[in-house]
């Protein structure tokens, strides 16, 4: 298996699939021209239904990050670090916004983000391994 999705999460699935295939790719496990796996093998494998994956793989075309290629599935493009750059802030931003209409304060989310960045409890910084944006 490829990776896992987390069911009780808020995020939908099939935006947890895209999300974690675009981090293949960032990663390097997936390169351009490799073939992801179909449709039905990935919906098995993650335990989804087929509209799951396919509405996963439907976005991902239109953001040029897959390439369906006629009997033979779909094969990864290359991707456009800028515009996953762009897209990932404008996300952050209105999550951001949300957070703000609910009434939680700016320390709270600057303390949540030491916490994802690798802030340890004593405000010590975790070693971080792995390439930078």
């Amino acid at each position: 298996m490829w990776f896992r999705v987390d069911f009780s999460s808020h995020v939908p699935v099939y935006k947890q699939i895209k999300e974690k295939l675009k981090l293949l790719l960032l990663s390097g496990e997936l390169k351009p021209g490799d073939f992801v796996p179909s449709i039905r093998t990935l919906a098995n494998d993650l335990g989804v239904n087929v509209n799951t994956v396919a509405r996963a793989y439907r976005e991902l075309v239109a953001e040029g990050v897959l390439e369906p290629v006629r009997g033979e599935g779909y094969v990864v493009k290359r991707l456009n670090l800028n515009e996953l750059v762009e897209s990932t802030l404008d996300r952050f931003r209105s999550t951001v916004e949300e957070c703000k209409r609910v009434g939680i304060e700016p320390e709270r989310l600057i303390i949540l983000l030491e916490e994802v960045y690798g802030r340890r409890d004593d405000g010590s910084q975790c070693e971080r391994t792995g390439e930078e944006l």
